[in-house]
């Protein structure tokens, strides 16, 4: 029961922020997204879960993710006018997953986690 209700509270956040994006409010929209709204509810369902020991290396991954997730985001932002929206898109989720891959290999050759 619990995971429908994480579910159904994700769907209303981004159902709210495409219907603000949709309407010409895109930085009400961006602001929205970038709320700590889905952060906190899953820093709030994993010490529930697992306990204060494990929230905070989720908390680190989240600021280490931030290189790939800028990498995506300038992606669609530059490439969209000159490939289009479709091609930049699927070009900055590759270069998300291909930054993230490299950061896990990084952290595995020099932390041996």
């Amino acid at each position: 029961m619990k995971y429908i209700l994480y579910f159904l509270t994700g769907g209303v956040v981004v159902s709210f922020v495409t219907y603000l994006a949709g309407h010409a409010r895109g930085l009400w929209a961006a602001f929205i997204a970038n709320m700590p709204t889905i952060t906190v509810l899953t820093f709030l369902t994993i010490y529930l879960e697992s306990g204060p020991k494990a929230v905070i290396p989720y908390a680190q991954g989240l600021v280490v993710m931030i290189i790939p997730w800028f990498a995506y985001i300038l992606s669609v932002i530059f490439l969209t006018p000159k490939a289009g929206f479709v091609p930049s898109l699927i070009i900055g989720v590759a270069l998300y997953f291909l930054l993230a891959l490299a950061i896990f290999a990084i952290r595995r050759y020099f932390w041996h986690v």
